[in-house]
């Protein structure tokens, strides 16, 4: 894996906490620094019974939070000596995360799968399920 241009979507999940412990674990083979993901979806956010200015508020509030955590996440990594990059991009989670990963910018996509039954995937719509079936660049699943 060295010298690939790496991409790393993470959440707030404990599955993004596995992938973090499995890139440090990796941390001799692979390339950095690495680009963390943080796909923020603002359209997930309920605005019913909010005045509009409440809800720029919130928008705001959670784009700061959406900051801080991939600040710590960058945090961790360079913890441990690995040089990361953060990016956060607004919008869908799925087609995000596909067509950053496709742009041609990156040669590998690492990215953290549920063991989950395909039951689980099927009923929760897991993003990790959907974006290792439709990406076109090379995966890591961790």
């Amino acid at each position: 894996m060295k010298d690939r241009k790496i991409l790393v979507p993470l959440d707030r999940s404990p599955l993004s906490v596995e992938t973090i412990k499995g890139l440090i674990a990796l941390k001799e083979n692979i390339t950095v620094p690495l680009t963390l993901l943080h796909v923020l979806d603002i359209d997930a956010i309920s605005y019913r019974g909010f005045a509009q200015k409440s809800f720029s508020e919130i928008e705001e509030q959670v784009r700061e939070e959406a900051r801080q955590f991939v600040t710590k996440q960058q945090e961790l990594f360079a913890a441990e000596g690995m040089e990361v990059n953060v990016l956060v991009k607004e919008g869908r989670p799925r087609e995000t995360i596909c067509a950053l990963a496709d742009s041609g910018d990156y040669d590998l996509l690492v990215i953290g799968r549920n063991p989950d039954s395909d039951l689980r995937n099927l009923l929760f719509d897991q993003v990790s399920n959907h974006v290792i079936h439709e990406v076109k660049c090379p995966v890591l699943i961790v």
